[in-house]
């Protein structure tokens, strides 16, 4: 991979973050009460996430400031998700965490030997949001709970 394509690609990985805090927050704020938990995994997820991957960017030599406009993109696409049902949104969520999935596996293939860890852990995380928004739409909301629980460097109470 060219370095330019490879350093947008690690910025697609914070800004993905920082799409995803948007999202679930928003959910968490308009969901019922029995899918905030699995919300709020997904928001720890995002965030953690986001802490993780500021040191690669430094030291990469991209920025850190969060966008506001990929947080609006966030928010737009919860509100956009207010109008189906639960399990049409949480497949909505799996579809729209699919392609983002297979670029990071994509760039974590390119990675430096610096962030392979990163960047593998990246890929996880995609997967865990994808398998969490599948399950949850299954109704198997344990499951997809777990799947995001062990991802977490900070566990929320259930």
């Amino acid at each position: 991979m060219e370095r330019d394509a490879y350093l947008a690609g690690v910025a697609e990985l914070y800004d993905g973050e920082i799409i995803g805090e948007g999202l679930f927050s928003t959910l968490l704020g308009q969901c019922p009460a029995e899918k905030r938990h699995g919300m709020g995994l997904l928001l720890q997820l995002e965030s953690e996430a986001k802490v993780k991957l500021r040191p690669m960017l430094l030291r990469l030599g991209l920025p850190i400031a969060e966008s506001a406009a990929m947080r609006t993109a966030g928010v737009e696409f919860a509100g956009k998700l207010r109008e189906m049902d639960w399990a049409d949104g949480m497949r909505m969520v799996a579809e729209l965490s699919r392609p983002y999935l297979e670029r990071y596996k994509v760039l974590a293939e390119a990675a430096e030997p610096a962030d392979r860890e990163m960047t593998g852990f990246m890929v996880a995380h995609e997967q865990a949001v994808v398998d969490f928004a599948e399950l949850e739409a299954a109704g198997e909301s344990a499951a997809a709970a777990e799947t995001v629980m062990r991802l977490l460097d900070t566990k929320l109470p259930v």
